[in-house]
């Protein structure tokens, strides 16, 4: 674990805190199940789910990660960025994940397959920040829109950040749905925190991907101990941005 020269530590091991969140009663039905790379773990995950990812134990911005696809007749479509590779057989897919991960230590996890708006698919990002007096607080809530070709929603990677109420209400729920999906976005959030906290107290900040699946169920994809919000800048309305920063001075990471 290290920090940045905030007063918030990071943690930039997915696979720790994945087991972090399974430890978690409240927690573990949101955590899509995910296994570390090995040939074992390759079978089981591509029995078990027609689509798997594919992702480093370590890294930031969606960088590394590609998805695979049982295809029929016990083939496997493999999708890295835009470039998609047709695998004959369990043994070629693991030989060519093998050859990506280049000796770096790999996760396999569940595929969700995410609700689209306005034809594109999108996730959503909780930021929960720790005021001075020691209380954590959900202090965003808002939508990483991705490109229909890609195969992750991120910011860096070509991906859209927008608002999350008019997203929701495009992918066609109420606005009794929205505010209940809002509601347990934050408290997910919370829960979160409260996890990670009784591992060390030093956490001040934590960003959650969030999926929302097609039957509108929520999943935590992934934790960020040192979440991105810059692009908040690039929104028209400034107020979450401006919110994310006041809670930020607090400890440190922002002026």
């Amino acid at each position: 674990m290290g920090g940045k020269g905030s007063g918030s530590i990071s943690l930039n091991n997915k696979w720790i805190k994945t087991k972090w969140l399974q430890s978690s009663r409240d927690l573990k039905p949101f955590v899509p199940e995910t296994k570390l790379f090995a040939r074992s773990s390759l079978v089981q995950m591509t029995g078990r789910y027609e689509r798997v990812y594919f992702k480093p134990t370590t890294g930031t911005g969606g960088n590394g990660i590609a998805r695979i696809e049982r295809a029929p007749s016990k083939t496997f479509r493999l999708k890295i960025k835009t470039r998609t590779v047709s695998v004959r057989s369990i043994e070629d897919l693991f030989r060519e994940l093998k050859k990506t991960a280049r000796g770096r230590s790999y996760l396999l996890q569940k595929g969700i397959y995410l609700k689209t708006s306005g034809g594109r698919p999108f996730d959503l990002r909780t930021m929960v920040q720790k005021t001075k007096q020691g209380k954590w607080v959900a202090t965003a809530v808002f939508v990483k829109l991705g490109l229909k070709n890609k195969v992750v929603t991120n910011y860096h990677q070509g991906g859209k950040l927008t608002l999350a109420k008019p997203t929701l209400r495009q992918a066609g729920y109420t606005t009794a749905q929205i505010e209940d999906y809002m509601r347990r976005l934050k408290s997910l959030g919370l829960k979160t925190a409260r996890c990670f906290e009784g591992k060390n107290r030093r956490f001040k900040e934590l960003g959650l991907d969030v999926a929302l699946d097609r039957k509108g169920r929520l999943w935590i994809l992934e934790v960020n101990t040192r979440p991105n919000f810059y692009g908040l800048k690039t929104l028209p309305d400034k107020s979450l941005y401006k919110t994310v920063v006041r809670y930020g001075a607090g400890y440190g990471r922002t002026k």
